[in-house]
């Protein structure tokens, strides 16, 4: 629930809105990675840091339940998210909770929190430790304004998930998720083959009347490349004011050249309905939120269904997948289909404050016909609403899954610098005053998905979607949860995910989809056909016998499917119809876990098949035996065994199996089995243990070179140098300095500062990279002649996609004002290397990064010259520059005494672990864990995460400071950092990951898994 708030708190009413699945810990990841915010006026060198104190005044004040706000437990959390966010941030907390220890870089200082007693106390804290960081963080890539809205979402992390801060972006595109209405182009785009591609154009919009088709590329949004640009920027790009141009260069296929296509922007309403009219009289809608317009498009798509029935005999709504919206777009929805009764009950701060929304008997008022409402786990607040006032009015059945369970009201606080605060300010409850937070609205039959396929059965697993309860520090309400009055299983089609270019396809989520194939809307129909009342307990009385039929007839059409994969699943001869046998004698099952020397011990990226077999040693058959795997790893956890009969002195086996990710770690898993049967006839749990181990994981260090020499009309006067104009090939050395191959990678190049740098070919796969081994590969880009400065930066990635190992580095390139056009030689010259040792560079200019080194003596041969500079051949077809008062022109010595040793210029630091710890350890508390990093040049920090949360961090200088301080004499090296530290550990599975970083900003990590399991007492005879 939402509702908006600027100067002062209006009565709770209005305005609901719920982000399904907003976990808070992505949400600040989020923050880091799409950038930077707006900067914040500061009235000095350092800012003000006001927004805590802000949060926190209107947390005391409109807060729904003051209980769950904890000063000490929240100021901790804030503070721990700083130290996740920001590499060079540490903070201990002392034993006694009433110290805490902030340590940025090699600075330190303890902060008292003994005396937090309030929101205000915990502001006053969090906001000298901000002042802290910003005078003692040197990282330019972090801005004050990302550590603020961090450490306030931190702290409001401990209240619910759905109390949070908004920065400024990030509200701008909440608000058009509430509005619906913005200005834009009016198509659903995705990214296709690693292009954004047009998905499907909205009828009506300048994009459908452009003639703009599904499957067109767009290549370039106001001459900005969109090459390796985010689904979310594009779309931030392609919206703008209404009335405003966008110049798009699309590519269609079958078209040999783009072509450029401008538009003009209008207001676009996002549709939140549809409808489709069925057979007999039967009418189909889908609301897939609640906007401001919702009740509006509901009240055509009803006369578009009448004008095609005649009449609507029976409606269908489907609320699945529905997260929310407006309250009183939801209000007025139920509203049309009930003329009595009470719709929503909204329970304000404390319980103090109680108003119950009515529904209204008007003359637009829906005549009374059988209504079927869909739901599943992903209806959610105002949907539930929906459904709730519906159901408990009983004017419609409910179908589908349990949905969501939110049950809260959240209010919008508009903030100074363009933020926002979405604070929790009450609950609400369905008519008879249900509390379905975390709990969830019910159906009246529900639906259950099976699935039966070769090495893939689901008979009892169902959906594993997330909900409220999963969420952390949801509100935990005692609500006790309804049974259905009826449970259907069905056979679900799983529908394979096509992707392309290791991203999933977008859908058009603004088209009905094929409506014959999807079971809960053909059940829906025939529940609405098959009666002419409208009162749900009558319905559902009336369709006994229809339910009973679509169950069996589903029942029948599973047991053929298990049948064909070798499984009897049908009830004991004695229960079938018109059979006169009866089943005497008892089974007694004995079960075995079998898992071979290859099974117990896997390496990552190989099956692991788990087989149980079951032997029956009684004298009565087994019917519908099966059993489920429990585990803390998710890849073992709730596999089912389907074994159905097993006759007396017949063996049964079922085998699953697991394939391993090629970039799973190191670990060992403890699996136990748990056994059901028809009639209660189970053996007893068993267990057994699996070890993964970690493939050899690869890591990329590369050397760059800038070769201006033009291409596809640019010019370029092949200097070496980047001039405005000029058309750039990006040479990438790229060599696995890791110890694994990489088998599927890719390198990305992207501006990060101006739109005036248009890179036109922004990606290459590397192939197949062993140990050791080096490629080159190309990346194109064009500089402008309109950029406004001096210097721009490219990201470059290099990214191995299975393993998810990467090296992200930002360069920076300078642009001269002027050039110089090499002097080629048809004849090469020879030069000879003066002094012992000299530079070969990259480019013509001793501030580019060197490629490799020369020794004295060496002769080098030449293609060209500029003033100063000459150009040399290097291996693989390639050249570098060597200053000409380096060398000298030898004509006479030709021979090549020794080649250029070429150089890596950005590696990253590696990890030597001493020991590595067990992967299984017993009624350990705390593991030591030691090693070194090692750097080609300097290592910055190394920290450990246990997981997610940082317990140790150590910077280089401190190593060296503390050496001074001692007045020793210094053995310190800045290309190596020692660490060793005790870990603490909880039990199940711990994820300890150590990452190193360099001066470069190059990072390196190592991931493990330790299961630390209660020790077993001894029993004493």
């Amino acid at each position: 629930m939402l509702r908006k708030l600027t100067l002062k708190i209006r009565p709770l009413k209005l305005i609901c809105f719920f982000v399904l699945i907003l976990d808070i810990a992505v949400f600040s990841y989020n923050i880091a990675c799409r950038g930077l915010y707006l900067e914040w006026p500061s009235e000095s060198s350092l800012q003000k840091h006001r927004l805590p104190g802000v949060a926190c005044s209107y947390l005391e004040r409109f807060y729904v339940d003051p209980e769950r706000i904890h000063p000490i437990e929240m100021l901790k959390e804030g503070l721990s998210w700083l130290e996740r966010f920001v590499p060079e941030i540490m903070v201990d907390f002392s034993p006694s909770s009433d110290k805490a220890l902030v340590i940025v870089d090699d600075k330190e200082k303890t902060f008292d929190i003994s005396e937090v007693y309030s929101l205000d106390d915990a502001a006053m804290i969090l906001k000298d430790v901000l002042g802290f960081i910003q005078a003692n963080l040197q990282d330019d890539l972090i801005r004050t304004n990302d550590i603020e809205y961090t450490a306030t979402n931190g702290m409001l992390s401990q209240l619910d998930p759905h109390t949070v801060l908004f920065p400024p972006k990030d509200y701008e595109e909440f608000k058009i998720g509430t509005s619906g209405r913005f200005g834009g182009l009016g198509m659903v785009v995705g990214v296709r083959e690693l292009s954004l591609t047009v998905i499907s154009p909205i009828e009506g919009t300048p994009a459908y009347k452009a003639g703009m088709k599904a499957g067109d590329k767009i290549l370039e949004i106001d001459g900005e490349s969109t090459v390796n640009m985010t689904l979310f920027e594009a779309v931030n790009k392609l919206r703008g004011e209404p009335g405003s141009s966008v110049s798009l260069s699309v590519l269609r296929d079958k078209w040999t050249e783009p072509q450029t296509i401008i538009l003009k922007r209008e207001i676009i309403a996002i549709p939140s309905v549809d409808s489709k009219a069925l057979e007999d009289g039967i009418g189909y809608l889908k609301i897939r939120s609640f906007q401001d317009d919702t009740s509006r498009d509901l009240d055509k798509h009803l006369k578009r269904l009448k004008i095609a029935n005649g009449s609507i005999k029976g409606l269908i709504i489907d609320l699945r997948n529905n997260s929310g919206g407006l309250l009183d777009q939801a209000v007025e929805v139920a509203d049309k289909f009930l003329s009595s009764g009470g719709i929503v009950i909204t329970v304000g701060s404390g319980k103090r404050q109680r108003e119950i929304t009515m529904a209204q008997q008007l003359e637009t008022d829906e005549p009374e016909y059988p209504i079927v409402v869909i739901i599943d786990a992903g209806s959610a607040s105002g949907a539930e609403i929906v459904a709730g006032a519906l159901k408990e009015n009983n004017r419609a059945v409910l179908i589908g899954d349990k949905s969501f369970g939110k049950g809260t009201v959240q209010q919008l606080i508009d903030l100074m610098d363009g933020s926002a605060l979405k604070l929790t300010v009450a609950k609400y409850l369905t008519p008879l005053g249900t509390d379905i937070q975390s709990v969830g609205i019910t159906p009246d039959i529900e639906l259950f998905p099976v699935i039966v396929k070769k090495d893939d059965i689901n008979l009892f697993k169902g959906s594993l979607a997330l909900r409220e309860v999963d969420l952390k520090q949801h509100f935990g309400e005692e609500s006790e949860t309804e049974t259905p009055s009826e449970t259907i299983k069905y056979l679900y089609e799983v529908k394979e995910k096509s992707t392309s270019g290791g991203q999933e396809e977008q859908e058009d989520t603004y088209k009905v989809p094929d409506l014959s194939k999807d079971f809960p809307v053909q059940f829906a129909k025939k529940l609405v056909s098959s009666t002419s009342f409208w009162n749900r307990f009558e319905v559902l009385e009336h369709s006994k016998e229809l339910l009973e039929d679509v169950k069996k007839a589903n029942e029948v059409e599973i047991e053929k499917a298990l049948i064909a994969q070798g499984i009897d699943w049908r009830a004991p001869e004695s229960e079938r119809p018109g059979s006169e046998e009866t089943t005497s004698g008892v089974p007694k099952p004995i079960a075995r876990l079998i898992l071979d020397e290859s099974n117990e011990k896997v390496k990552a990226g190989d099956k692991v098949a788990l087989t149980v077999e079951v032997t029956n040693k009684g004298d009565g058959p087994l019917h519908k035996l099966w059993a489920t795997t429990e585990c803390k790893n998710p890849l073992f956890d709730k596999l089912e065994f389907i074994f159905g009969k097993i006759e007396k002195g017949q063996s049964r086996s079922y085998t699953t199996p697991v394939e391993l990710p090629q970039g799973a770690f190191d670990r060992k898993d403890d699996v136990t089995i748990k056994f059901n049967e028809l009639n209660g006839y189970i053996p007893g749990e068993i267990s057994g243990t699996i070890i993964t181990e970690a493939l050899p994981r690869p890591q990329f260090a590369y050397s760059y070179q800038v070769l201006d020499n033009g291409f596809n009309g640019h010019r370029g006067n092949n200097d070496g140098l980047i001039q405005k104009g000029e058309g750039v090939e990006l040479l990438l050395l790229i060599k696995n300095v890791g110890e694994g191959k990489s088998t599927k990678n890719i390198a990305t190049l992207r501006d990060v500062s101006h739109k005036d740098v248009f890179v036109e070919l922004g990606k290459a796969e590397l192939g197949e990279l062993l140990p050791g081994d080096s490629k080159i590969v190309t990346l194109r880009f064009t500089v402008k002649g309109s950029l406004p400065v001096n210097e721009f930066s490219m990201n470059i990635v290099i990214t191995d996609t299975i393993f998810g190992t990467f090296l992200s580095d930002k360069v920076t390139f300078p642009v001269e004002e002027n050039g110089c056009t090499l002097e080629t030689v048809k004849i090469p010259k020879y030069l000879r290397v003066k002094g012992e040792t000299i530079s070969v560079y990259s480019s013509s200019s001793q501030n580019s990064p060197a490629l490799g080194i020369a020794k004295g003596g060496t002769t080098l041969t030449t293609n060209g010259s500029i003033p100063g500079w000459f150009r040399i051949n290097l291996p693989s077809d390639r050249y570098g520059w060597v200053s000409a008062y380096d060398v000298e022109i030898n004509e006479s010595d030709k021979t090549q005494q020794e080649a250029v040793e070429l150089t890596l210029q950005r590696v990253p630091p590696t990890i030597e672990l001493t020991q590595p710890a067990s992967a299984s350890l017993l009624g350990l508390e705390k593991i030591s864990l030691s090693g070194v990093v090692k750097d080609d040049k300097y290592v910055k920090h190394v920290y450990i995460l246990v997981d997610n949360d940082k317990v140790f961090f150590k910077p280089n200088s401190s190593d060296k400071n503390e050496k001074q301080a001692q007045g020793t004499v210094p053995t310190f090296s800045s290309s190596r950092l020692p660490f060793v530290s005790e870990l603490p550990l909880k039990d199940g599975p711990n994820i300890i990951t150590v990452v190193a970083r360099d001066d470069l900003g190059l990072v390196t990590s190592k991931t493990f898994v330790v299961n630390s399991k209660p020790a077993v007492a001894k029993r004493a005879d």
